[in-house]
């Protein structure tokens, strides 16, 4: 529905009368030069006449042949619009009448805020058929949202922002680009749930991401007319099931939640994050002991029964481990290592081999900011940490899981 326009005035009258009175709108914002404005008057006579009526407010030019001015006043002209709160997709802009400067400077100003344009034209002009249209032979074109073809900045900043892994601001771009589209609208509006689908997942809110997932309709996203969303869409709907597992999983130790931490690290290693990714690798290094034990050996590092310790440690375990508060047996990341050597777990064997490789490396994460010290972990402390965890040879590098590449 139209409810306002944007209307730049020239020497004839009868097209904008024709195009009001198409449109009906009840609020116009004229764009007038100072030879011009006195024609406002007979347009409002002519709507009236023809069974309408507006509110309007003219903006002057006074300069027609400086494009540059006229762009500042065509500015004010669309400002009369937006600061009354009509939505874009309730707003045409009409550039028929006025000098070349004039329509040029409107259409310039009215394109980034996603109005749609209309031209009055007709069949039978003055001057053999090339000068103006006839009076009572318009005929009003509606056009394109330009926007909706030439909005390429914004579309490389939404693929930008989301593959840096700022999925928020992409987020808040995608819903600018849905009030400015009228074409793609909906499109626009299912490429901003999965990005906020994705800004779930990055903070591991799995249930939230998969609730975005499925607002997105990502079947629908595969038959749209653009390759490029098609491609994201498919690559999504490929990782939906990995989502919907780990929305699904309980709270504990899990191959499936190890793969996500490693990738959220890679996320934050590509941001330059370095100690926020080396804790999440510290992480994964906990998780894999404690996924171990609890899948292959039934222990529980938060609650560790006493006849699922070895002999040969047992009353070690206890005397050092034993909460006794509420008489559980909790140990910490080293100790699970320990543990699965003693049970003859490849794991805790390779692991042990590695303990001095380990034992540099946490070192350094120690010293970082975010944990006790004052020091900046540097990407080659992270490169390290990550060829460690690889050469455990739990998962490979291709297990992990990676989001993909958005290009629109």
């Amino acid at each position: 529905m139209v409810r306002a326009m944007i209307i730049s005035v020239g020497g004839t009258t009868a097209p904008i009368i024709k195009s009001i009175t198409e449109y009906r709108p009840e609020f116009v914002s004229f764009l007038a030069s100072q030879d011009t404005c006195d024609y406002v008057p007979e347009i409002k006579k002519g709507i009236q006449e023809a069974g309408h009526s507006i509110k309007n407010e003219t903006t002057l030019a006074d300069d027609v042949n400086d494009l540059y001015h006229c762009f500042g006043k065509a500015e004010e002209a669309v400002k009369r619009v937006l600061s009354k709160g009509y939505r874009s997709d309730e707003v045409i802009v009409d550039y028929t009448g006025g000098t070349k400067n004039m329509s040029v400077a409107l259409s310039l100003s009215a394109i980034t805020h996603g109005f749609s344009f209309s031209y009055v034209g007709g069949a039978e002009r003055t001057k053999g058929g090339v000068g103006i249209v006839i009076n009572g032979k318009e005929k009003v074109c509606k056009s394109v949202n330009p926007w909706d073809f030439l909005a390429i900045d914004e579309r490389k900043k939404i693929s930008f922002l989301f593959n840096t892994n700022q999925f928020k601001a992409a987020k808040e771009l995608a819903d600018e680009a849905l009030e400015k589209s009228t074409r793609y609208k909906t499109v626009f509006k299912k490429l901003s749930f999965l990005i906020d689908g994705y800004y779930n997942w990055d903070l591991f809110r799995h249930g939230d991401a998969k609730g975005k997932f499925e607002r997105a309709r990502i079947e629908e996203l595969l038959e749209t007319e653009d390759e490029r969303i098609r491609l994201f869409a498919k690559a999504t709907l490929q990782l939906k099931p990995q989502l919907e597992l780990l929305s699904q999983q309980r709270r504990q130790p899990d191959r499936l939640f190890i793969l996500d931490i490693f990738s959220n690290a890679e996320r934050r290693f590509d941001e330059g994050k370095i100690d926020d990714a080396i804790v999440r690798l510290y992480r994964v290094v906990e998780m894999l002991a404690q996924e171990r034990l609890l899948d292959k050996h039934g222990v529980d590092t938060s609650n560790v029964s006493e006849e699922k310790i070895p002999q040969q440690v047992r009353d070690a375990f206890i005397s050092k481990y034993k909460d006794k508060k509420d008489g559980k047996i909790k140990i910490p990341q080293s100790t699970a290592f320990e543990l699965l050597e003693v049970l003859g777990d490849d794991l805790g064997k390779e692991f042990h081999k590695r303990l001095p490789q380990f034992r540099q490396i946490q070192s350094q994460r120690n010293n970082s900011y975010l944990v006790h010290g004052f020091d900046c972990a540097g990407e080659n402390t992270y490169l390290k940490f990550k060829e460690f965890i690889l050469d455990l040879n739990i998962f490979r590098a291709e297990d992990v899981i990676v989001f993909p590449r958005l290009n629109i």
